[in-house]
């Protein structure tokens, strides 16, 4: 992130993944814990310290449950992130729906579930994310 906030790159938004997988984090690992609490939400503090610029969550493919609680995660540490670009977390059980039952169930999915996930993610942000204007 600090790379590419140089202004030789005439970047307006950074999208970047978060900087732990939240999966082996102390109460969200259903197996081997690798980071406590502390030490991830060190990592969401040290990650924010690196730009002046705004910058933008991708969802890297995890659940849409597991997404909201990491963003929920990453402002309870202190990360002043903008915003998210999800595209999986919110509509990748459609795929399977598909593939099982065809065009109309992914539509009704999409429609239904695929809706949901939106609109609990918005929920989220509207609680989490800041302002880009803050970042300037």
């Amino acid at each position: 992130m600090k790379l590419f906030s140089e202004p030789r790159f005439n970047v307006d938004v950074l999208k970047v993944e978060v900087p732990v997988n939240m999966k082996y984090v102390e109460g969200f690992a259903e197996g081997e814990v690798v980071y406590t609490k502390e030490e991830a939400a060190q990592h969401f503090k040290d990650q924010d310290a690196a730009t002046h610029l705004p910058y933008i969550y991708l969802s890297a493919g995890v659940s849409a449950e597991l997404f909201q609680e990491t963003l929920k995660f990453a402002h309870e540490a202190g990360a002043k992130f903008n915003g998210v670009l999800c595209g999986r977390a919110t509509w990748s059980g459609a795929v399977q729906v598909y593939i099982e039952q065809g065009e109309d169930a992914a539509r009704e999915w999409l429609r239904t579930t695929g809706f949901k996930n939106i609109d609990d993610l918005n929920k989220v942000l509207k609680d989490t994310a800041t302002s880009w204007k803050q970042r300037k």
